[in-house]
């Protein structure tokens, strides 16, 4: 039996007193553009931990293992949420999609929330810019990147431009990501659409 004291809820008191904060923990499959994205947010009500990917572990179950290992490192409040975000390139391969499933399965028994993209984060971006037609697909991330850079001059997801994504921008992939959500109690949508929307929804002020 682990007998090791948790630390306490890690909400950083910048401007006043957060201890009755939510806190939100985003465990993600890309190292970067996350990261970036969502400390964009300003709610004062909501506190943010991203968990990142680090050293290449990347899988599906690497990421599920770090919201693991932050419940057993940190105290958790009822209203705290935990977030799994995972991209289906690649993982709903063939060859993949057992493991896929099968995580996906058990951050839904331990009450985590799911926000899979396909194929992967960038979707979730590309629809703050343009509406997506749902009779043309995206078959691989570097389609998705290379229309983002066709339409903003440049991508660089280590060096994310936040105008990019404003208020008015983030309602608009919100109403965008909903539309193209045709089979809402799926794990992950299974045409290009992102369910990242989900999330953001939680995120932003009422």
């Amino acid at each position: 039996m682990n007998l090791r004291r948790k630390k306490p809820r890690p909400l950083v008191r910048e401007d006043g007193d957060y201890r009755d904060a939510r806190l939100f923990v985003i465990a993600t499959e890309d190292t970067y553009a996350p990261s970036q994205y969502f400390r964009l947010f300003r709610n004062p009500r909501i506190k943010m931990r991203i968990l990142p990917t680090e050293g290449g572990l990347s899988s599906p179950k690497h990421v599920l293992d770090r919201l693991d290992e932050f419940i057993k490192e940190y105290e958790t409040d009822d209203g705290d949420e935990l977030w799994l975000l995972l991209d289906t390139d690649h993982w709903t391969e063939r060859n993949h999609i057992d493991d896929f499933c099968e995580v996906c399965q058990e951050a839904k028994q331990k009450h985590f929330q799911l926000a899979h993209s396909n194929p992967c984060f960038e979707t979730w971006l590309l629809l703050h810019l343009e509406d997506l037609d749902p009779s043309k697909q995206f078959a691989r991330c570097q389609d998705v990147v290379k229309r983002l850079r066709e339409i903003l001059g440049g991508y660089n997801k280590c060096r994310i431009d936040g105008s990019h994504f404003s208020l008015d921008r983030v309602a608009l992939a919100v109403q965008r990501a909903e539309r193209l959500d045709e089979s809402p109690k799926e794990a992950w949508p299974r045409k290009t659409g992102s369910h990242v929307y989900r999330l953001v929804k939680a995120l932003l002020p009422k």
